[in-house]
């Protein structure tokens, strides 16, 4: 059960690390017979940041696919980043996962590879951010976060937030 815990405690971890001797163990865990010497690594590639002016540029990088993950009715009274597709936070797994036919017809751009680069955005960068893993988690490993999202697309566009 405590191996358990550590496992997935270990899961969402990004760097390497080992367990080598018992003698820096936790006092609960002192008197275990647990010695181990193995190294733990994340498979989850690590999500980038971009700012505005990546962003901006995208409308001339169709390569690059920009997912809006916000809700219908936030889109309905902000606008949306040109050139980015709606995807809620809730489907995303769901939409990335979905035939290329399917996404093709629903989404008017091809269904990303795992190579392709994916831009989230949200209202502020936290919802972003999750569907970023959640697409880490399907094998897609050029993600990006857009983390000021539409509040900084607004300020610097000049539109209502």
């Amino acid at each position: 059960m405590l191996l358990r815990h550590c496992l997935l405690a270990l899961r969402g971890t990004r760097t390497a690390f080992s367990l080598q001797t018992a003698t820096n163990l936790p006092a609960c865990l002192a008197g275990s017979s647990l010695v181990a010497t193995q190294r733990f690594y994340s498979s989850v590639p690590a999500i980038g940041i971009v700012n505005y002016d990546v962003v901006k540029k995208l409308a001339r990088e169709p390569q690059k696919l920009l997912i809006d993950v916000r809700e219908s009715d936030e889109l309905t009274k902000t606008g949306q980043i040109p050139s980015s597709i709606n995807i809620p936070l809730g489907i995303v797994s769901q939409e990335l996962s979905a035939s290329p036919e399917l996404f093709q017809s629903k989404y008017g751009r091809e269904k990303p590879q795992a190579s392709t680069e994916i831009i989230f955005h949200c209202m502020i960068g936290k919802r972003s951010l999750k569907a970023a893993e959640a697409a880490a988690a399907l094998g897609f490993k050029n993600l990006k976060n857009y983390e000021g999202s539409w509040t900084d697309w607004a300020k610097r566009e000049g539109l209502p937030k």
